[in-house]
C-alpha cells in the first residue's frame, strides 16, 4: 500500500490506532537498494537554521540510457524508499535504461522524522482533532514541508547524481510535488507520470470532488455486479441520513473481548471511500448497505474491519501525521481567511458550505462534508508562516496521466481536468479500478501505458474491461458475508 490521505480525513485516527512509535534504530535501507544520504537546509533562505539529512534509494538500470525516473509515493507524510523494489519491479525500469531513484522527502522515514506527539497520541486513540499542537510543536519549522520545499529537494538529489535531466513518477499526493517540480524546473524534467492525479488547486477544503463522484462511480461498481442490489445511490441515502440521527452502537467480539463499536455518517462515508484501494469491497458495499438498510449490521460491521485492515498506515516511519498536518495545512487552499480568529474561521466554513448545492454533496450531508474536509484538523492551524511562492505556468514537457474509473480519492473528472490544461498531456483511464492504477497488476492497462511512455513510445489506452456480473456478484456478496 502506497497512499494514505485522500481518504476523507476524518478516517486517519482510524488508521493510524496500532501504529507503533518510531524507536531510534538503524537505519535501514531495502534489500537490493543501494541506499544514500543528501544533506539539504531545513530554510534555504536560513531565516530557520537546520538541515535535513534525506534518505535516497536508487535501483540501477542494467545499462543506464535514459534520464532517471524518481518516483514519489503519497501522502503527505509517506515515506517512498521502502517502496523502492516495487517502483522499479511495476514500472520496468531496469530494463528500460532507467536507474529508479526514491527519497524518503523532508520530515518522513528516515529524513529528519517529523514528531507531533500529542497529535499522535490523540490519532493513536481514534479521536479526530486539530492539528494545533502539532504546530506549536514544531514552532517555526512547521513551513516547511511544503511541495515547494521537496521539489527543492528532489532538484538538489538530481545535482548529486549529477544528471542534467530527471523523469518523475507519483501516485496519489505524490503526483502533486512532481507538478511541482516540473512546473520549477522545467529544463531539468524530461517526461512525468501523474498516478492518480489531485486536481491541479490541491485537496479540496470539503473533499466535494470526492462527494460528487460516488453517483457515478457507484453506477459503474454495479455494472461489473454488486449483487442484484436494485438501488445503491438509494440505499446509502437512506443509510445515511439513518446514522445521522442515530449512530449505530454494538458491542462485538475482538478475539476474545468484547468491545463496543459506534458506527456513524462520518465513519460510512470513510468506509465507502477506503474501498476504492481494493475493488472487491467496493463491489461488497452497496451490498451490505442495502442489509442495513433492512436492519442487519452484521456485514457492514465486517466490511469496516475488512477495510481497516487493509488500509493500515504502519508505524510513524512510514507515515508521519506531523509531516501530513504541516503540508496540508501550510499548504492547502481553505475556505477560510487563516489569519481570522476560530470563530469567525468556522462562520466563513459553513457559510461556503452553505453555499454549496445540494447536489454536490452526494448522498451525504454538509456537516460531513465539514468533517471529511480540512476543518478537522487545519481550521485552527496558525496562519502560514511564509507566503506561498509565485506559481509559474504549467510546463510544455510530456505528461502521462493515469486514473482509475473507480477512484474516489482522487477522482477520474479531475484527472480529465489537469489533462486538457497541461499543454503536452496523455490521460489513460484504467476501467474497473480504483486509486493507485499500478497496484491493478501486471495485466492492468495503466502500467503498460507507464511503461510505454518510459519507453519513449506512444503508450496505448484501455479497451473495455470484460466483466462477468454473474462472477462479480458471487464474488462480491462472499466478501460481504466474510
Amino acid at each position: 500500500m502506497r497512499t494514505t490521505i485522500l481518504l476523507p480525513l476524518l478516517a486517519l485516527a482510524a488508521l493510524l490506532a496500532a501504529a507503533p512509535a518510531a524507536g531510534a534504530a538503524r537505519v535501514p535501507c531495502p534489500p537490493g537498494v543501494e541506499c544514500r544520504t543528501v544533506t539539504v537546509p531545513l530554510d534555504r533562505a536560513g531565516a530557520v537554521p537546520g538541515d535535513v539529512a534525506l534518505r535516497v534509494g536508487i535501483v540501477r538500470a542494467r545499462r543506464a540510457t535514459r534520464p532517471p525516473l524518481v518516483a514519489l509515493a503519497g501522502g503527505p507524510g509517506q515515506a517512498t524508499v521502502p517502496f523502492t523494489r516495487d517502483f522499479a519491479d511495476e514500472l520496468g525500469t531496469r530494463a528500460r535504461g532507467r536507474d529508479l531513484v526514491t527519497l524518503d522527502t523532508r520530515g518522513t522515514g528516515w529524513s529528519g522524522l517529523v514528531r507531533c506527539r500529542a497529535f499522535e497520541l490523540a490519532l493513536r486513540a481514534s479521536d479526530v482533532v486539530s492539528g494545533t499542537s502539532c504546530a506549536r510543536e514544531q514552532g517555526a519549522r512547521r513551513a516547511f514541508y511544503t511541495s515547494t520545499d521537496v521539489a527543492a529537494d528532489i532538484d538538489a538529489v538530481r545535482r548529486r547524481l549529477g544528471v542534467p535531466r530527471i523523469a518523475l513518477y507519483g501516485v496519489s499526493y505524490g503526483t502533486r510535488v512532481a507538478l511541482e517540480y516540473a512546473r520549477r524546473y522545467p529544463q531539468h524534467t524530461e517526461r512525468v507520470i501523474l498516478d492518480s492525479p489531485l486536481d491541479e488547486g490541491g485537496s479540496d477544503p470539503f473533499s466535494l470532488a470526492t462527494a460528487q463522484a460516488v453517483t457515478r462511480v457507484l453506477r459503474a461498481v454495479c455494472r461489473y455486479g454488486c449483487g442484484g442490489v436494485d438501488s445503491p445511490i438509494g440505499d446509502l441515502r437512506t443509510l445515511a441520513a439513518r446514522l445521522r440521527e442515530q449512530p449505530l452502537r454494538r458491542w462485538v467480539r475482538d478475539g476474545r473481548s468484547r468491545v463496543r463499536l459506534e458506527l456513524t455518517e462520518d465513519d460510512l462515508y470513510s468506509l465507502l471511500v477506503s474501498t476504492d484501494l481494493f475493488v472487491p469491497l467496493m463491489q461488497a458495499f452497496p451490498i451490505v448497505v442495502e442489509e442495513a438498510v433492512e436492519g442487519r449490521y452484521a456485514s457492514l460491521i465486517g466490511l469496516m474491519r475488512a477495510a481497516d485492515a487493509l488500509d493500515e498506515l504502519g508505524s510513524l516511519r512510514d507515515f508521519s501525521p506531523g509531516v501530513f498536518a504541516a503540508t496540508l495545512c501550510e499548504e492547502s487552499p481553505t475556505a477560510w481567511d487563516r489569519h481570522a480568529d476560530p470563530a469567525t474561521r468556522r462562520a466563513q466554513a459553513l457559510a461556503a458550505l452553505a453555499a454549496v448545492p445540494d447536489a454536490a454533496l452526494g448522498p451525504f450531508s454538509r456537516e460531513a462534508a465539514l468533517r471529511a474536509g480540512l476543518w478537522p484538523v487545519c481550521g485552527h492551524w496558525p496562519a502560514p508562516a511564509r507566503p506561498a511562492p509565485p506559481m509559474p505556468p504549467l510546463p510544455s514537457v510530456p505528461f502521462l496521466l493515469l486514473s482509475g474509473e473507480l477512484d474516489l480519492r482522487t477522482p477520474l473528472e479531475g484527472a480529465r481536468r489537469l489533462a486538457a490544461r497541461l499543454p503536452d498531456a496523455r490521460l489513460v483511464r484504467e476501467p474497473g479500478w480504483g486509486h493507485d492504477t499500478l497496484s491493478s497488476g501486471s495485466g492492468g492497462c495503466a502500467g503498460r501505458a507507464a511503461r510505454q511512455f518510459l519507453a519513449g513510445r506512444e503508450p496505448s489506452g484501455c479497451g473495455r474491461l470484460t466483466v462477468r456480473p454473474a462472477r462479480a456478484a458471487r464474488r462480491a456478496r462472499a466478501v460481504a458475508l466474510r
